[in-house]
Order: structure tokens, then sequence, then C-alpha cells
């Protein structure tokens, strides 16, 4: 039988290697903060598909009921950074009923697949936006500040979406809830992390 190619090895984006951010053991008030950021990334992705009205609504409700937020100041918190963010006009784009929340997307990149999950993407005819969420209370000042882990998740989706959509730009960004910030990133970042270009 002839020998068989060996398949390409698969790369996940959000765990692309040893991060050159501090890393201590856990406090409670970071597993609180953590529980907080996975509340957000849920408001992010459940509201923009809600009427504007009855966001605040829909959200008290889901948080005290399914979450068991019963701290009304607590739920008040999330709201309000939450709708700080999807009602800013300078990113409206990303929250309309054309973009995508939590989209797959896999391709082949070399000898990698690159499969992960984007938290907001926006396809166009002339041009792709792809959008990390980052829930933490510090904002980097500058962009080159930000974990390298963050910066090769970024670059491996881009990859990705350069091999889905060929010849289209692709604009980058980090996203950061409190306060709300976006932080773009360069394509000059983009091309120094991508995956299989040396690390150290």
């Amino acid at each position: 039988a002839p020998q068989e190619a060996r398949p390409p090895r698969p790369l996940t984006p959000s765990d692309l290697g040893p991060d050159n951010s501090n890393n201590p053991p856990p406090t409670n008030d970071m597993r609180t903060a953590a529980q907080r950021g996975i509340l957000l990334h849920s408001l992010f992705q459940r509201l923009p598909d809600i009427e504007p009205v009855r966001r605040v609504a829909v959200a008290d409700r889901w948080l005290e009921k399914q979450k068991a937020i019963t701290n009304p100041n607590e739920r008040k918190e999330l709201i309000e950074t939450t709708l700080a963010v999807l009602e800013n006009p300078e990113w409206a784009a990303l929250f309309d009923r054309k973009s995508l929340a939590e989209a797959p997307i896999a391709a082949v990149v070399g000898e990698n697949v690159i499969s992960g999950t984007v938290d907001r993407l926006l396809i166009t005819d002339d041009h792709i936006y792809v959008v990390d969420f980052k829930t933490g209370r510090k904002v980097p000042d500058r962009i080159e500040e930000t974990p390298v882990a963050y910066l090769r998740q970024m670059a491996a989706y881009v990859s990705a979406l350069e091999k889905i959509f060929p010849g289209r730009p692709i604009q980058t960004g980090l996203l950061y809830s409190q306060p709300p910030q976006m932080l773009e990133i360069s394509k000059e970042l983009i091309e120094r992390h991508k995956p299989g270009l040396d690390r150290t």
C-alpha cells in the first residue's frame, strides 16, 4: 500500500505556547474577576440580538435567574459595562445582525490546521474585521504591551482567514470592556507573530 501523507498538525490559536505575562496562583479576587469576564463575554454574545429597548431588562433577568447574581448593584455594573461597548457608535458594525458572534474558523496553513472560535467576526465584500474581547480591568497603554499570547492568537486567526478569504484585507483588534477601548493590531505585529515564525 502507498505510504500515507502525514496530516497537518492541529494548532489552536488560544493556546500558542509560553506567554510573557505573569501568572501567579489565582486568588479569590482573581477568581471573581475571571467569573466577571465570563459573564461579560456571555452578554456581549447574547445582547446584540435583543432589541435595544429590551436589553437592560433581558440582561438583568438573565443574570438573576440563570446566573444567580442576586446583588442588583453587581448586575447593574455588568449591564452598564456591556452596553457601553455595544452602544459605542465606532463599533456599531461589529455588533449588528450581519456580524457573527463566537464564529468558528478553520483552515490549513502550511503544516498546521488552525482551528478556533473568534469572539466577533464581521465579513463584508471588501474587508474582514476580527475582534477578541478582553475583560481585564487594566488596559495596556500600547498594543505592543499586550501579552504575546494575545498577539499570536490574533495572528493565527488572520492566517486562517487569509486562506478562507484570499486577497481580502483583514483588520484585527482587542476590545477591552472597562474602560471600553479598542486596541488595533498593526499588520507588522500580525506578520511578526504568525504561526511558524521564530517566536523567540
